[in-house]
């Protein structure tokens, strides 16, 4: 029994794992936006975003896919059509699994407490204690937002946003996480107008 016992908790944590590196990705645009008028682009980022960890990542895997779209990077003083911005932030979260080991009250007789086979659980003994055991990870969560800004209007045409359910602990995790939502999020950019 103690062999089945552990076999769950593997499988439990196994599944635990595998859901906890999870990526969501989204993206919005302004439906009237001019797509197709957009030929230039610049970077616009504070002080804080350069010097992030992650401009690195952000700025090189952003201005492939831009490239790949037909857009041509500027500097802002050439005017460009659309600035490109980036926000990049984390959150400390605890996941728990709690697993129970051994048997607790079953029931009322092979009958069960109606006088019926099988009841709250079959035979219907008290079969010893329950033991609980509860394990605490501690993961953290990041969400990068890539915005693209139309230079004339100021307004936000288009947003991407990747939230990963648990970032990497080794800088080439971090690039992969980074280069697998830059291309989810410019996969199909620029928008079909409707």
């Amino acid at each position: 029994m103690r062999i089945i016992s552990v076999l769950a908790r593997t499988i439990c944590l196994g599944a635990c794992v595998l859901t906890a590196s999870a990526q969501a990705v989204r993206v919005n645009w302004q439906r009237n936006a001019p797509f197709a008028d957009y030929k230039t682009y610049a970077w616009h980022t504070t002080a804080q975003q350069n010097d992030s960890f992650y401009r690195q990542f952000v700025v090189e895997y952003a201005d492939d896919a831009l490239s790949k779209a037909g857009l041509t990077k500027v500097p802002q003083s050439k005017s460009p059509a659309l600035l490109i911005t980036y926000h990049f932030s984390t959150q400390e979260l605890m996941d728990s699994t709690t697993s129970t080991d051994g048997f607790g009250w079953a029931g009322g007789g092979p009958w069960g407490p109606w006088m019926s086979w099988g009841g709250w659980g079959g035979w219907g003994a008290e079969f010893g204690p329950e033991f609980s055991t509860t394990e605490e990870r501690p993961r953290t969560m990041g969400i990068l937002t890539v915005d693209l800004i139309d230079a004339k209007t100021k307004r936000l045409v288009w947003r991407g946003q990747a939230t990963e359910d648990s970032i990497a602990s080794s800088q080439k995790g971090d690039e992969k996480q980074v280069r697998k939502s830059i291309d989810k999020m410019f996969e199909h950019f620029p928008p079909k107008q409707s």
